[in-house]
């Protein structure tokens, strides 16, 4: 008599990185979405000098290079095209929709979540790294890539141990 098949278990170092890549997500849909919808403003803002007064008096106990660095880092967000949070955002819908399908060991999202994280690259190279002094493309893509390879490497691993346990209940 044949015994009933055994759910497949998800292995818990990839429940850890999925608990990750969700919790990544969400903060970066939240992020983008709100620079994009407060962009125009600060832009707004930065060009009248008033984001530097109402943020100057904040400061005033920090040092003064940390000012300037400050004051730097929001010039280069704001040269940033608009679009590029609206489309990051979007892009980080879809890795949260993989990440999801993932936790109930869908194979689809691996693909999902495998695209959506490529096209984030692909939009960060297309707007940010050209208005950035140094290029983090080189570590996000490691990063990615390396997320990419481990969730399918436990993806085979599932496949293999419910391949193992199918041949085991023959």
């Amino acid at each position: 008599m044949m015994e009933s098949a055994q759910p497949v278990k998800r292995p818990i170092g990839m429940t850890i990185l999925l608990v990750l890549s969700l919790v990544n997500a969400c903060m970066q849909i939240f992020s983008n979405l709100f620079m994009f919808v407060t962009a125009p403003i600060l832009k707004e803002m930065m060009e009248s000098g008033e984001l530097e007064d109402s943020v100057i008096p904040m400061l005033s106990s920090v040092d003064e290079t940390m000012v300037e660095s400050f004051s730097s880092m929001m010039e280069l967000w704001m040269g940033i095209p608009t679009v590029y949070f609206l489309i990051t955002g979007v892009f980080f819908i879809g890795s949260l929709v993989g990440v999801v399908k993932m936790f109930k060991l869908q194979r689809l999202g691996f693909h999902i979540y495998s695209i959506s994280q490529i096209l984030i690259l692909i939009n960060a190279v297309a707007f940010v790294y050209s208005h950035t002094p140094q290029n983090p493309f080189f570590s996000e893509f490691l990063t990615t890539a390396m997320f990419i390879l481990i969730y399918h490497l436990y993806f085979k691993r599932i496949e293999y141990d419910s391949q193992a346990k199918r041949e085991q209940d023959i």
